[in-house]
């Protein structure tokens, strides 16, 4: 297999493209991310098990708006932890189709797109300005597709935490294969 940058494993073969993109694996920040979720998990059983006190109404309310927040983010490391791990995408171009699919732990759910209702992949620019990116990027959330296109009317978008050279240089590389695959 062929490669974008660091992240990126291609081949072609007979008209046909396989493109595998790894997420960003850093070993000390996935342990530190895995630190943070620990923590995270004793502070919320600690919260919950205050429900067994006598408190008043206002108090438990509280807890609750902040159990919300402790789920979600609890969710969010949990899911950042596994894409690291074990996540990957994966887009197969043949017989005019486009087949994609976001893999963790070799699970996913794959979506076929018919190359003729596909627009040209885009990098999308504001995809790395302000607060969020910065947020999208740290290693405890699971971050943002970066290449964007349109399917049947409707944007889809691919390339989670890809640098700009490198998005650039894949969405060539899928936007060759979609121009010169036969629609059937």
């Amino acid at each position: 297999m062929k490669n974008i940058g660091k992240n990126i494993f291609y081949k072609e073969d007979k008209g046909e493209l396989y493109v595998e993109i790894k997420p960003l694996y850093d070993k000390n920040k996935y342990n530190l991310a895995l630190i943070w979720f620990i923590a995270w998990s004793f502070c919320g059983a600690a919260v919950i098990s205050q429900f067994f006190f006598d408190m008043d109404r206002n108090q438990k309310l509280f807890l609750i708006i902040f159990l919300v927040f402790w789920i979600y983010f609890e969710y969010q490391v949990m899911q950042a932890l596994r894409w690291r791990k074990t996540g990957r995408e994966v887009v197969k171009i043949a017989e005019g189709k486009m087949h994609y699919v976001k893999e963790i732990s070799g699970r996913g759910t794959e979506r076929i797109y018919e190359t003729k209702t596909l627009s040209p992949l885009t990098y999308i620019s504001t995809a790395n300005e302000g607060f969020f990116n910065v947020l999208n990027q740290s290693s405890w959330m699971p971050g943002n597709e970066v290449l964007e296109f349109k399917a049947a009317d409707r944007l889809r978008r691919l390339g989670i935490q890809l640098n700009k050279n490198d998005a650039e240089l894949l969405a060539k590389k899928i936007n060759y294969y979609i121009n010169r695959t036969p629609s059937n």
